[in-house]
This record gives structure tokens, C-alpha cells and sequence, in this order.
């Protein structure tokens, strides 16, 4: 198995786990269409992305706009020639606190990052690798659909919500030849997280662990793959 010349979209691309995932995929030779929301970041990604030598397509909006998501796939469907590969990476994690101090606006927003735009996104993805009876689609989720930890409760819903969703896809495309992987990453140490955390994982070993997913053979389809630093102790 090989990256090299696979068609990939990649949301999330500009930061963290998205980032990483983007230059390695960029240096095994995958084609890439990346979006993100900062201009700054996306800028830096690009210039990083053409030291590799390699075609890639990038667009900077908001996974809350649906008419942005589906003119994405679209045009990255046309400049890279199709789509193999779709790795939802993007996530937010902007409503922290008890459910009574939650803000409805903030878990709107959240839904909107975390449950929406991921399923229209593999919805698009999904109607384009169809007609071909092969494809690969990645939901990167979170272990917190697999404990409960307080003060998160709009995150985790929002990513569980996603979880269920992508449960019941995976029986639904396989009959088109299509594999569908749910990556559970523990502990990351990131810029998503308010301080450091040097004792969890970097986002390049969750990047690569998603990557020798991907180099799997092809008569192997992986459902599930958890990712927890060993400093790690909720399951």
C-alpha cells in the first residue's frame, strides 16, 4: 500500500493533529485539498506544503457555512481529479463548564464544528467515491466518547453525536467498497489544549498512527483506532 498520488481531503488542516497529518501526507506524495479557517495559519501551511514539491488545492473558510462545505468538495473533486481519502480533522472545544453554565449559542456553535460539518462533508465525499466502489473516510472523534469527563459535556455530546452518525455509515458504505475509520486520540498535546502537556502525545505520533491506518493492506478495513498517551488512565 502506498499514499503516493492518493487524492485526500483533510479539514482541519491549519493547526494541531490536522497540521502534522497534512505536511506527512504531503511528504508520502498524497495530492491534498486542506481548508481551515485562519488565513494567517493557512498561509504558513502553504508555504510548508509547496517545500514538499507537492499538488495540493487549500481554501480558507468556515466548516459552519454548509454552501462553503460542499463548493470545498467540489472544487477539490476538480483540481485534484477525484477523491480517495477524506479525513474529518476539525473540531472545537470552545464551551467548557457544567451544563448549567453552558451557553446555548456556544453549543450551537460546537454542534455546528462537530456534528454538522463532519457529516456533510463525508456526505459530499461519500456521493463522489460512490460511483467508483472505493474510498476511505476518517472521523477523527475523541476518547471522551468512550469516558465521561465532567465539565465537557457539550463537547462530548457533539463528538459522540458524530460517533453514532459514523456507526451507521460504516454498515452503509461498505456496500460501495468504502471503509470508514473512527480514530479515538486521548491526551494530545496541542495548541487546543490551554497549557502544555508534555507527558501526552504529539500531534506528529497521532499523525502518524492515523497514516500507518491508511497504509493498511487493502483487504484490511480498521473501524476503530484509540490513541492514548501511557500517562492516561480514563478507560
Amino acid at each position: 500500500m502506498t499514499l503516493e498520488n492518493k487524492r485526500i481531503i483533510l479539514t482541519g488542516a491549519t493547526s494541531g493533529i490536522g497540521k502534522s497529518l497534512a505536511i506527512r501526507l504531503a511528504k508520502h506524495g498524497a495530492k491534498l485539498a486542506v481548508c481551515g479557517r485562519s488565513s494567517e495559519k493557512m498561509e504558513v501551511l502553504t508555504a510548508e506544503l509547496q517545500s514538499a514539491g507537492q499538488a495540493h488545492y487549500s481554501k480558507t473558510f468556515s466548516i459552519t457555512d454548509e454552501n462553503e462545505i460542499v463548493q470545498f468538495v467540489k472544487e477539490s473533486a476538480e483540481q485534484l481529479g477525484g477523491v480517495d481519502v477524506l479525513i474529518n480533522c476539525a473540531g472545537a472545544n470552545t464551551a467548557r463548564g457544567q451544563i448549567g453554565e453552558i451557553k446555548t449559542a456556544d453549543l450551537d456553535e460546537m454542534y455546528a464544528v462537530n456534528f454538522r460539518a463532519p457529516f456533510i462533508f463525508m456526505r459530499e465525499a461519500y456521493n463522489l467515491m460512490k460511483p467508483h466502489q472505493n474510498g476511505t473516510v476518517v472521523n477523527v472523534l475523541s476518547t471522551v466518547c468512550l469516558f465521561s469527563n465532567e465539565n465537557i459535556a457539550a463537547y462530548t455530546a457533539t463528538k459522540a453525536g458524530i460517533e453514532a452518525m459514523t456507526k451507521v455509515f460504516r454498515k452503509e458504505a461498505r456496500r460501495e467498497g468504502i471503509k470508514v475509520c473512527s480514530v479515538y486520540p486521548g491526551g494530545v498535546d496541542t495548541p487546543f489544549r490551554a497549557a502544555d502537556r508534555p507527558d501526552y502525545m504529539s500531534a506528529d505520533s497521532v499523525a502518524d498512527a492515523i497514516i500507518a491506518m491508511l497504509n493498511m493492506p487493502e483487504d484490511v478495513a480498521v473501524h476503530d483506532l484509540i490513541l492514548r498517551p501511557m500517562v492516561e488512565d480514563n478507560f
